[in-house]
């Protein structure tokens, strides 16, 4: 990119200018591939932008300077000589696709991350030097972590799902979920359990340890459990919890620091069966509501033996 740089131009510019220049393209190839340029723009716009506005034909054009810009550097790897034969050889359109094809590289990484990249981001300005193939880059990077977590999230949520699960596209709503199934993990391993979710009794047993147990013998404890859990899991989930810095349960350490509200505050960062969180706040199945059925919502509670 860095003739670009040098000349204030997008490389494809640069390569037609020149090509022009020196007699290399042909005038009726180079208005043939200026109306190639138009009629993609005006279909971009089209399908993806409005086309009430003058600006918008302006965006749709940006973009395939972009798509083809991508294309093109791709194909030729700044090789200016051999852009121009590929652009002679191949046509404008060759390159728009070869781009649009690196873009929708985004989509087969990661289908969620790929919705949140506007097909305007890829959209180039006359004078824009940026280097559009570092930003294509950047873009396949954070959709390989994207598609890291849906993968890192499901294998988690294999066993610590206490609910039906619902896999929400957030990155954030994943997290906070992951978060819960591991903060579920080393609860449960606290107490000395084999089980992979809570029941009511399970759930009492560990508000009564936390409760009446010493802070510095809970922190030592939690220390080993967390050990105990990183063993079990696979190299390549272990490697990603640490990329993001789930494994240090700082949360969960916080709250036995403190020691105000253990039982208050542990529930919230637990996965926890719905009828043993409505269980907890009093909203039992049917309604919580002081009557004479209340002993019937008692009753769909989570059995302790499932």
């Amino acid at each position: 990119m860095k003739i670009a740089e040098l000349r204030n131009n997008p490389f494809l510019l640069l390569v037609l200018k020149d090509g022009e220049s020196d007699g290399y393209f042909s005038t009726e190839f180079i208005q043939k591939t200026k109306q190639q340029l138009t009629d993609m723009s005006l279909r971009i716009a089209s399908d993806n932008l409005s086309i009430i506005y003058a600006d918008q034909i302006k965006k749709g054009c940006e973009i395939v300077l972009g798509m083809s810009n991508l294309g093109l550097l791709s194909l030729c790897d700044n090789d200016t000589d051999k852009a121009k034969e590929i652009i002679k050889s191949q046509g404008i359109v060759y390159c728009f696709r070869a781009g649009w094809a690196k873009y929708a590289q985004l989509k087969k990484v990661s289908p969620s991350y790929f919705e949140e990249i506007s097909i305007t981001r890829y959209a180039l300005a006359i004078t824009d030097t940026s280097d559009i193939t570092l930003m294509h880059t950047a873009f396949m990077n954070e959709g390989y972590k994207s598609a890291k977590l849906l993968e890192v999230y499901k294998s988690i949520a294999a066993n610590y799902c206490a609910n039906s699960l619902l896999i929400d596209e957030d990155e954030e709503i994943l997290k906070f979920e992951l978060q819960k199934f591991l903060n579920t993990a080393i609860a449960l391993l606290l107490i000395d359990s084999d089980k992979k979710v809570f029941s009511s009794s399970l759930y009492q047993k560990l508000d009564t340890y936390l409760t009446n147990t010493d802070k510095d013998i809970l922190l030592a404890k939690v220390e080993t459990c967390v050990a105990s859990f990183i063993e079990q899991l696979s190299i390549v989930v272990k490697g990603y919890l640490q990329e993001i810095d789930f494994l240090n349960f700082t949360e969960f350490k916080g709250i036995i620091k403190e020691q105000t509200n253990v039982s208050i505050y542990i529930q919230e960062i637990l996965e926890l069966p719905i009828t043993v969180a409505n269980e907890l706040n009093e909203d039992f199945e049917g309604g919580y509501d002081h009557h004479a059925d209340d002993d019937e919502d008692l009753a769909y509670l989570r059995p302790d033996n499932l």
